[in-house]
């Protein structure tokens, strides 16, 4: 990949940013049938999690407001939820919110109680995010945009539909980052075979 082409691919998965993060496994289960090679996820479930993230997110700010910096990340029906709450009981009301909403398979709650963030704070885990994405890409063993990728705190959460080697390959870059102090798994394992896609492109020699 030319550097051209290169800086794209890593301005591409900065316009992603708000798909990062680390969180603990809820896979069950293999995932079957053929599956698209760019999100591995059908038009419709994009469609879908979008949505939720936005009706989630704002049922959350209208109830609790300034108490609670939420976000929230919907991959294939499962919502992640991470930031600050200024108390135990917040962090039960915006876990039932996101449980009753439409269109929600599980909620894995991820989110603290504590002061909320700072601006600089928040800055700061958007360049580590950034920065795992862009090592995602030079890799080249998997394709970069089959993982979403969430930083609160320097804590990595990665969702995705995955296979377990692609797994182990995504966790051992997030892991190995400057800066990163905890990853946590969200993935749901696919079937090898399942997958229908072009092999991932060979890895760049070191410039």
């Amino acid at each position: 990949m030319n550097r051209r082409l290169f800086a794209a691919a890593i301005l591409g998965a900065t316009a992603c940013l708000g798909l990062s993060g680390c969180f603990p496994l809820v896979a069950t289960g293999m995932v079957t049938g053929t599956l698209v090679a760019v999100d591995r996820r059908t038009s419709g479930i994009v469609v879908e999690d979008n949505a939720s993230e936005l009706r989630i997110g704002n049922r959350i700010s209208t109830r609790f407001g300034a108490d609670a910096h939420v976000n929230v990340h919907s991959f294939n029906r499962i919502v992640l939820l991470t930031g600050e709450v200024h108390s135990d009981d917040i962090r039960k009301g915006v876990e039932e919110i996101a449980q009753a909403a439409e269109n929600v398979r599980s909620v894995v709650n991820e989110v603290t109680v504590g002061p909320i963030s700072s601006v600089s704070n928040r800055i700061g885990d958007s360049l580590l995010a950034d920065k795992i994405r862009a090592r995602f890409i030079g890799d080249g063993s998997f394709p970069a945009n089959i993982v979403a990728t969430i930083v609160e705190r320097h804590e990595v959460f990665l969702m995705g539909m995955v296979t377990p080697q692609e797994a182990d390959d995504i966790v051992k870059i997030a892991s190995t980052t400057d800066g990163v102090e905890r990853v946590v798994k969200v993935f749901e394992y696919v079937d090898p075979a399942a997958i229908k896609s072009p092999a991932a492109p060979p890895k760049q020699p070191a410039s």
